[in-house]
């Protein structure tokens, strides 16, 4: 029996874990009160709760389904219930001695990946890691039907502009390989589907003194809906749906752009569907040969 650990970020289940969560990723220190009131606030906007860590175990039923008996898939998040160091542990107990740990995002930071690594070991386990798969081609094409999908849905609605974006991290990252892996990937979209006219931008950058890396989406807004009336938002930072993209991009990025009178629209994520558990199992096949 392989072991596989699929490994997320998570966020909160209701409004009471607000608090707790932000604390741990905090590293025990509780955001201030002004903050707190502003992210639940958020968090209601979208429903009362973000529906990540639900669509994360969606992700780990259907690729146990698809990897068949030899295998057995965990779940685990860096920052709630059920935490990778409890999983772990449990997987100790399942006897099991070879694994395979998948980061769910395909992007590598040291400023905020390294850490999966540090609470993801285990004396009686090998484990092996998959992170950085960014350059995948199923990912790459998993992203491009999207996008497609959207155009067609649209049925050549006119001039479009394109908002490629992803998480922001502070420039202290520097030098880093997160921003030249989102180049790959906006690059990659953007020759395959010949899109002209388009931006990178982060997104969702923290609420701290220090500086953080840009432009921002909002800005990259400011700037380009008076010239264009459509704008596709390619969120291809993210795998799925979770606050950064529901509220920062459905709600905020929306509205903005609406009042300024352009319509916002956004491609669907990843999430549960097929192709990305086809691509995930593919990942797990190449690691466990």
């Amino acid at each position: 029996m392989i072991g596989v650990l699929l490994m997320s970020y998570g966020s909160i289940y209701s409004l009471d874990d607000v608090e707790r969560f932000y604390t741990h990723i905090l590293k025990g220190k509780k955001p201030r009160p002004t903050l707190l009131e502003e992210l639940k606030q958020r968090f209601i906007a979208i429903g009362g709760y973000s529906p990540l860590n639900q669509i994360s175990r969606k992700q780990a039923e259907k690729l146990q389904k698809a990897l068949g008996e030899k295998y057995k898939v965990y779940l685990a998040f860096k920052h709630i219930d059920p935490y990778i160091e409890d999983v772990v542990l449990q997987m100790e107990k399942d006897d099991i001695s070879k694994a395979i740990g998948i980061i769910l995002s395909p992007y590598y930071s040291n400023y905020n990946i390294s850490d999966y690594f540090k609470r993801a070991k285990s004396e009686k386990i090998h484990f092996s890691y998959v992170y950085g798969y960014y350059d995948n081609p199923m990912l790459i094409e998993c992203f491009k039907r999207r996008i497609v999908e959207l155009l067609d849905r649209l049925n050549n609605i006119g001039d479009l502009f394109f908002i490629f974006s992803a998480h922001s991290l502070p420039e202290k990252i520097l030098p880093d390989p997160y921003p030249e892996q989102l180049r790959y990937v906006v690059n990659k979209l953007v020759q395959e589907l010949s899109i002209e006219n388009y931006a990178f931008a982060y997104q969702s950058a923290g609420r701290t003194s220090e500086k953080w890396l840009g432009p921002d989406i909002l800005e990259v807004i400011q700037n380009t809906a008076s010239k264009y009336k459509t704008i596709i938002s390619c969120p291809i930072g993210f795998i799925s749906d979770h606050l950064e993209v529901l509220y920062d991009i459905d709600i905020e990025a929306k509205n903005l752009a609406k009042t300024l009178g352009s319509e916002l629209y956004r491609i669907r994520l990843l999430n549960d569907d097929e192709d990305f558990i086809e691509t995930l199992k593919r990942l797990v096949f190449d690691n466990a040969a």
